[in-house]
């Protein structure tokens, strides 16, 4: 039985993670007026949006240097890796990006990658672990999966939503401070707090870290599914969720899906087999097989 990707199936997922991607960001950014305007109207909602954009123009992005840093990688040039690189930039031209983002060396034995930075500041890292222990299929397939977050702009999507939550938590927490300042005077006047209004303060901000973490695995599937796209073969991307399945995915009694960064490794798997369906052979390949095998009938 043979496997293909199916393109129906594709394009369904596509539009699938669209949709969840747009209405995350638009409930993201709903909690973040809503908290503004009960601090201060319209004049909340201008500043909160203003806030946002800044804090992203002005964010460092400088994908080297943070892989520099903070995970010790070092730059891997085309003449030390000649064959990864020329699957590196094969799948770069088949997403049409505008470069081909430069690949760094994790000194690390487990098997890691990331992407980091967008647009032309964009980088890959790889480990040592991933090159020594993955075939080149499925080396491929990790690429693909890190070039597919670049060409959709993941780190720069998932950075405006932390933004948005990181000001939502702050414009409550001085709503907090504000109604505790005036609780007292307010209440002598007999005036009432909304309990609408506590629990948008309260709650507002845990609903929208809920939500960042739940854009975080859209973009998961979504990236697995441009690396379907981009190399054609969703079960080299099975064999390595497989691989790391006994490693990262290993759960207690708690259910912590609710906070997770990454779909569980079977939920991946899961969405992959449904681009993959099972083909059964037709009759010239069942009669190619059996003469191939020796079998006479």
């Amino acid at each position: 039985m043979r496997f293909h990707l199916d393109p129906v199936t594709l394009a369904d997922q596509r539009r699938r993670n669209l949709r969840d991607t747009v209405l995350i960001l638009a409930g993201i950014f709903s909690l973040m007026a809503l908290i503004g305007w009960m601090l201060a109207g319209g004049l909340g909602i201008a500043l909160s949006a203003l806030g946002t954009g800044l804090g992203l123009l002005l964010h460092p992005h400088a994908a080297g240097a943070v892989m520099r840093h903070l995970l010790r990688a070092r730059p891997l040039p085309p003449a030390l890796a000649p064959r990864l690189w020329q699957i590196h930039a094969e799948l770069s031209r088949r997403a049409d990006l505008d470069i081909i983002p430069p690949l760094y060396l994790i000194p690390d034995a487990r098997i890691q990658a990331l992407s980091s930075g967008w647009g032309r500041d964009a980088a890959v890292a790889v480990s040592e672990g991933l090159l020594y222990r993955l075939s080149p299929r499925e080396v491929a397939a990790v690429l693909a999966h890190e070039i597919g977050h670049i060409r959709a702009g993941d780190l720069r999507i998932l950075r405006l939503a932390e933004m948005a939550g990181r000001l939502t938590r702050a414009v409550a927490l001085a709503s907090v401070l504000l109604l505790v300042y005036y609780l007292p005077e307010a209440m002598a006047l007999g005036a009432s707090v909304s309990p609408l209004a506590l629990a948008a303060i309260t709650l507002g901000p845990i609903a929208c870290d809920l939500l960042i973490l739940k854009l975080s695995r859209t973009r998961e599937f979504a990236a697995d599914a441009t690396a379907c796209e981009l190399t054609g073969d969703p079960e080299a991307l099975i064999a390595v969720l497989s691989r790391l399945g006994g490693h990262w995915d290993r759960r207690g009694a708690l259910d912590l899906s609710l906070i997770r960064t990454h779909p569980t490794i079977p939920e991946r798997i899961e969405r992959l087999r449904e681009l993959s369906p099972p083909r059964r052979p037709g009759p010239w390949e069942m009669f190619g097989m059996l003469m191939r095998s020796g079998i006479r009938e």
